[in-house]
């Protein structure tokens, strides 16, 4: 009866010993498990310098934008104006074709062209007028009409209202025959002295339409 009693109290003894330990492992399983459930914390930005601009620095101009010049600096400069030398130009002068008594000779006749200042200023003019025929509907007509040589060329200055002259040889058209090819004229398209523009001096007559027919000779301009 004794033994029995002992064997008993130590059978209990050994499973609470057991239960003991099986208590201890579960908490250390649980532990376990839940370290390695939980997320490591992320690591903080602070830890290390950006590597990214500031929004100061990503608002800089590219070097493509500053290297466009600006508006102002792109526009070309403006090309001056050419001064005013005093010269006359057609749109200041009036033409007309004169033919003085008896100067008419075989197949040539002997004009005057007439240049005068209409403007409100003088102006001046040295050299030799362009001089060619034109038709009704003012297109030249033949080759323009070639200087007289070996002549002074002054500088001749106009007051307003005043005129110069240079002489004009013409030769008549119908001495070339159908060479010529004859072609009705109704003035003659002067371009003062060294002006890019030109005036017409009506004058109804024929003209060559083959250029290689000259039928003027003009003279420089002078005084009258």
């Amino acid at each position: 009866m004794g033994i029995h009693t002992r064997t008993s109290s130590k059978a209990a003894a050994v499973l609470a010993a057991i239960s003991s330990i099986a208590l201890v492992a579960g908490c250390g399983a649980s532990s376990s498990t839940e370290q390695e459930s939980t997320p490591a914390p992320e690591a903080t930005t602070s830890a290390a310098p950006t590597t990214e601009p500031t929004e100061e620095a990503s608002e800089s101009p590219s070097p493509e934008a500053s290297a466009t010049p600006t508006e102002e600096a792109s526009e070309e400069p403006t090309a001056a104006e050419p001064e005013d030398d005093g010269s006359c130009t057609a749109a200041d002068l009036a033409a007309t074709v004169e033919t003085p008594m008896g100067a008419g000779s075989a197949g040539t006749a002997a004009r005057n062209l007439i240049l005068s200042n209409m403007s409100d200023e003088e102006c001046s003019m040295t050299g030799y007028p362009g001089v060619s025929y034109v038709d009704a509907s003012e297109a030249q007509v033949g080759a323009p009409a070639d200087r007289e040589p070996g002549v002074e060329s002054p500088t001749v200055v106009l007051a307003p209202g005043q005129s110069a002259i240079a002489t004009l040889q013409q030769t008549n058209a119908q001495n070339y025959g159908d060479g010529c090819s004859i072609t009705e004229t109704t003035g003659v398209r002067v371009y003062p002295p060294g002006a890019t523009d030109s005036l017409i001096a009506v004058q109804e007559s024929v003209g060559c339409a083959a250029e290689d027919i000259i039928l003027m000779t003009v003279g420089p301009v002078t005084a009258m």
